[in-house]
C-alpha cells in the first residue's frame, strides 16, 4: 500500500501535469500561429494599398481619356494630336485632263521634222522678172496683200497672151500654197476672170528637161479670191503662168509659200 499507492499519486500527478502542459503548448501554439498570421496578413494589405491605389489612378485616367475621345468624335473637338494624323493623309491629285478645253478641237502640234513653209518671194527669180509689177495703189496697206506677188497681165495680141516667172527650187521644196486675187482696176472688167497654172521643170540625168503642171485655177474672179495648191516635189524650178480674160489688170499671189522638206 505505501509504495503502491504513493506511486500511483506520483504517476497520477505526473500524468496530469504532462496533460496540462500539453494543453498549454497546445494553446501556445495556436496563439501563436494566429498572431503570426494577423500580423502577416496585416503587412501584405499595408503593402497591397499603394498598388491599389496606382491601379485605381490609372483606371480613372483611362475612363477619361475614352470619354475626351467620345466627346471629340461626336462633337469635332480636337485634342491636337489629331492634326499629325490628317495632315499626314496623302492628298488627291486631280487627274490629267484634256489639254485643250471642250469644243477646242484636236491640239494642233507639228510634229517633230514637220515641214517648214518658206515665203516664195525670198526665192531667186530665173526668169520673167521684168512681168513682176508692184501692188496696185488702191491694195496698197490692206492686211491680206501683205508681200504679195504680182504679175502683170498680157496684152492679149499676138504672142503677148500669157505672163511667166520663174523661181528657182533645186528640188528643195514640197508643196506650193497660195492664193490668187485677181485685180482689174476698171469697173467694166470686175467681173473677169484669169487662168493660173503651176508648172514645174525637171532637169533630167541625161541633161533633157520635163515640164509638167501640177496645179492650176480657172475660177479665180475679184469677188471670188481661189486657193493655189501644187505637189513641187522634186522639182529644180516653179513656173507660175497666167491668163487673163482683160489685159488691164493683175494676178495677185498672196501668201504664196512652199514647204521645206
Amino acid at each position: 500500500m505505501r509504495d503502491t499507492s504513493g506511486g500511483v499519486i506520483f504517476d497520477s500527478a505526473k500524468v496530469t501535469i504532462l496533460r496540462q502542459t500539453s494543453a498549454l503548448d497546445r494553446h501556445g501554439h495556436g496563439h501563436g500561429e494566429g498572431t503570426m498570421r494577423g500580423m502577416e496578413d496585416s503587412g501584405q494589405r499595408r503593402a497591397a494599398s499603394p498598388f491599389v491605389r496606382v491601379t485605381l489612378i490609372f483606371t480613372a485616367l483611362g475612363v477619361l481619356f475614352t470619354a475626351l475621345t467620345l466627346a471629340r468624335d461626336v462633337s469635332g473637338w480636337d485634342l491636337g494630336w489629331g492634326k499629325a494624323d490628317r495632315s499626314a493623309a496623302p492628298t488627291r491629285t486631280p487627274e490629267a485632263g484634256p489639254v485643250n478645253p471642250p469644243g477646242s478641237g484636236p491640239a494642233k502640234v507639228a510634229p517633230a521634222g514637220s515641214p517648214t513653209a518658206v515665203r516664195l518671194d525670198t526665192l531667186p527669180v530665173e526668169a520673167g522678172a521684168a512681168n513682176l509689177v508692184k501692188l496696185p495703189r488702191q491694195l496698197v496697206g490692206r492686211p491680206e496683200y501683205d508681200r504679195s506677188i504680182v504679175i502683170n497681165c498680157p496684152r492679149n495680141t499676138g504672142s503677148d497672151k500669157q505672163r511667166e516667172v520663174t523661181y528657182r527650187l533645186q528640188r528643195r521644196f514640197l508643196d506650193l500654197t497660195a492664193t490668187v486675187r485677181p485685180y482689174f482696176p476698171s469697173p467694166d472688167d470686175r467681173d473677169g476672170a484669169v487662168l493660173v497654172y503651176a508648172q514645174v521643170t525637171i532637169h533630167e540625168k541625161d541633161d533633157t528637161v520635163t515640164r509638167v503642171v501640177r496645179g492650176q485655177q480657172f475660177e479665180a474672179r475679184m469677188d471670188a479670191p481661189r486657193d493655189l495648191v501644187a505637189d513641187v516635189e522634186g522639182a529644180d524650178e516653179l513656173v507660175l503662168r497666167i491668163q487673163c480674160e482683160f489685159p488691164d489688170g493683175a494676178v495677185v499671189f498672196t501668201g504664196a509659200s512652199v514647204t521645206a522638206g
